[in-house]
């Protein structure tokens, strides 16, 4: 058997057996391009050695990058590119209308009852419509990214709710009526609440496109990733049909109710339903994660976010400061899964570098 001594950092260091000292090598003790003398020969390179081979794995399968950047019917980048642009001018167009419908209003050239009403009560109320049609819009981005990445729909969730607190401060405002005695009210308290759940849920999401923890490497090998990457890919389209589904008996009924005098809108509309599904979809997600994975790292992250969104439909079905604190409660979840996530996550140039063996 071979006895082999290693220059390194002008020490010798030895003798060793070809296995002891690919085992140095793989713990990152030496490299291949270390010095080394066998039986008293010349310096050469590890790596030179004739009896020195490191045992590589059999390389993956032939990929096609369609399989893991296809999204599916009307979830890739032309069509994405159309429904943004439709977004933004109907959206545009929605504030002018009722921007239009208050000035009607408080002119007294029209005249509306009951709770339909609330929605011309001053200017503020206007931007109710735009921000109802950008968060269509986010709900269909939600649903883009959920087969490329389950994380980034878990923030593209938290985007969401953000937006749902900013369009209720928005109609809180209108409620608002401010007098000259100091004086802090019910609905006054109620909007403090809301912008403290706004900064939280702000904070989260932010955070969540910051620290992408989508590009954590995956234990999955390449066939049973792009199975999985598929699985999504359906539960994806199936979610988008229920999307227009779910946006047209919405609209419809408020529609009816806005004539019967009942057009009052809050958050339950449309996405109290949308993410009733959309928990259902998670947890497909889910349990298809646990057929092809045994990562107990991974599993309890996406149970994490599964339990952050049933913690959303939750509030978004509350009313009053229950809501508030279920909004804030979720956002801190969301934080801390992410945080916890990546205070563990070892990547691949930290885990080269874990605690080296003694040289000996």
């Amino acid at each position: 058997m071979a006895k082999i001594f290693v220059l390194f950092k002008q020490d010798i260091y030895g003798p060793y057996s070809i296995d002891v000292l690919r085992e140095h090598v793989r713990a990152g003790n030496f490299s291949t391009s270390t010095l080394c003398s066998s039986d008293g020969g010349d310096w050469v390179s590890i790596g030179e050695l004739p009896d020195y081979q490191v045992s590589l794995p059999a390389p993956p399968a032939k990929i096609d990058e369609v399989d893991f950047t296809y999204r599916g019917f009307m979830l890739g980048d032309v069509a994405e590119s159309r429904i943004k642009t439709l977004a933004i001018y109907g959206a545009l167009i929605g504030f002018i209308c009722h921007l239009t419908l208050w000035l009607s209003h408080s002119r007294k050239w029209i005249h509306l009852e009951g709770d339909t009403v609330n929605l011309l009560h001053s200017p503020f109320s206007a931007l109710y419509t735009p921000f109802s049609i950008l968060l269509a819009y986010e709900a269909y981005q939600l649903i883009r990214e959920i087969p490329t990445s389950f994380s980034n729909s878990v923030g593209k969730q938290f985007e969401i709710v953000t937006l749902l607190v900013v369009r209720d401060i928005f109609k809180g405002l209108s409620h608002i009526n401010l007098t000259d005695e100091w004086s802090l009210d019910v609905d006054l308290k109620m909007l403090l609440f809301e912008c403290l759940a706004f900064l939280v849920l702000f904070y989260t999401s932010m955070n969540y496109r910051k620290c992408n923890i989508s590009l954590m490497l995956s234990t999955m090998e390449v066939d049973v990733l792009k199975t999985y990457v598929k699985s999504k890919r359906f539960i994806a389209q199936f979610l988008l049909i229920t999307y227009f589904l779910i946006a047209l008996l919405a609209f419809g009924g408020w529609l009816v109710g806005l004539f019967n005098g009942q057009g009052d809108a809050d958050r339950k509309i449309f996405f109290l339903d949308f993410f009733t599904v959309l928990i259902l979809a998670d947890i497909l997600i889910l349990l298809i994660f646990y057929k092809y994975s045994d990562d107990f790292y991974a599993l309890a992250r996406n149970t994490g976010f599964v339990l952050a969104t049933v913690i959303l439909r939750v509030a978004i079905g509350a009313s009053g400061v229950s809501a508030i604190i279920l909004f804030i409660a979720s956002g801190l979840l969301g934080i801390a899964i992410l945080r916890i996530s990546l205070h563990f996550y070892n990547a691949p140039s930290s885990l080269r570098k874990f605690s080296k063996r003694r040289i000996s």
